[in-house]
Formats: C-alpha cells, structure tokens, sequence
C-alpha cells in the first residue's frame, strides 16, 4: 500500500514540478528578483503536531534552509523532530521521529500577507520505546525509516527586510512506525543576502 501512495505521490509530484517550473519561467521575464532581494534563506521554526496517528498533540521544532529559484518558487531542505508522541494502535507506545524533506514552494501574488503551497518528498526514521517482556512487542524492531511525503500551504508576511514571519499547516505521510500527522508551525525566515 505504501509503495502505491508513493508511486501516486511521485507522479504528482513531477507534474506539479513541470507545471510550476513551465509558468514560473514566463513569469521570471517579467521580474528578476524575489521580492526582498535575498537568495538564500534559514528558517527555524516551531509548532505542534496533532492527528493522524499521533494519539495526542506533540512539540515539533526544526529548521529549513532554502533557496529562492524565482520570485514565486523556493526550493528548501527541512529537518523536522518530533521528540516525544503517543502512536496509537492495538498497543500504545511512546516515540520519536524525525525527517528530513527536500520540499518545493510556490508563492503567489506579492500582498501584505503572501499566500503559498508546498509539497516534499523525504525519508524519516521513528522509534520506539518498547520493553523487550512486552508480551507480543519483544520480537518487534524498535525503529524504522520510510519515505516521507508532506503537502500543505502557509502565508508569509515581511518584517523587516530579509526578515519575514512564515506560518504554514502541513500533512506529513510515513508509514510503519513514522507517523502520518499534521503539522502547525510558524517561524522566522531569515534571508541571507542578495543575487
């Protein structure tokens, strides 16, 4: 089941990568810079996640690192943590879990708050705490790396220059023991010079 998500999400992901990269090059004739100038940027954030297999919210923090392909489209590299949640299931049990996403955003139209989507795709690893005399858990691995696919959208609003508030809402899909959940988060976007 997992292998045909992801084969649905990949194709969808290319297209929608033809699709923006396409537009995004006829609208770049038109203007030569993102709006404040920066070409990189860091983005430390946290937030909280809730629902899917996560029983109860938990804490998330991390931080992004990206770079503004155009006035519309940024590419970034997000580490994610989630250092302590509930997964529920036939047996309850404490985890961690962390990922890291190569993830692509669009912007749309400049405004006071700037609206944009965002999809990625990734890998991301959980554990957890499982005593070996659990009975029916002792022969069970602790742990797991799977693929990892997250969608969703934000807003963005200017601060200063190359100092911008970014607040977004996203679904994160894993699969085994990396939880599928949402994920509410805000932080500063830091842009670290221009072209």
């Amino acid at each position: 089941m997992m292998t045909t998500l992801l084969k649905r999400w990949s194709t969808a992901t290319l297209v929608l990568l033809m699709t923006l990269f396409g537009a995004d090059r006829l609208a770049a004739q038109q203007t030569s810079a993102p709006a404040d100038g920066a070409q990189w940027n860091v983005t430390p954030f946290v937030g909280f996640g809730f629902s899917g297999d996560l029983d109860s919210g938990t804490g998330a923090v991390g931080v992004a690192a990206g770079y503004n392909w155009s006035p519309s489209v940024s590419l970034e590299g997000e580490l994610n943590i989630l250092p302590s949640s509930e997964n529920g299931g036939l047996v309850e049990v404490d985890s961690n879990a962390w990922s890291l996403t190569g993830n692509l955003l669009y912007h749309f139209a400049p405004r006071a708050f700037r609206p944009y989507g965002v999809i990625g795709l990734g890998f991301g690893h959980a554990s957890a705490d499982v005593s070996p005399s659990t009975p029916g858990l002792g022969a069970l691995d602790p742990s797991s790396t799977e693929f990892v696919v997250n969608f969703g959208g934000g807003v963005e609003r200017a601060i200063r220059a190359n100092i911008h508030f970014r607040g977004d809402l996203r679904y994160f899909v894993g699969g085994d023991l990396v939880p599928d959940y949402w994920r509410l988060g805000a932080g500063l976007r830091f842009g670290l010079g221009g072209r």
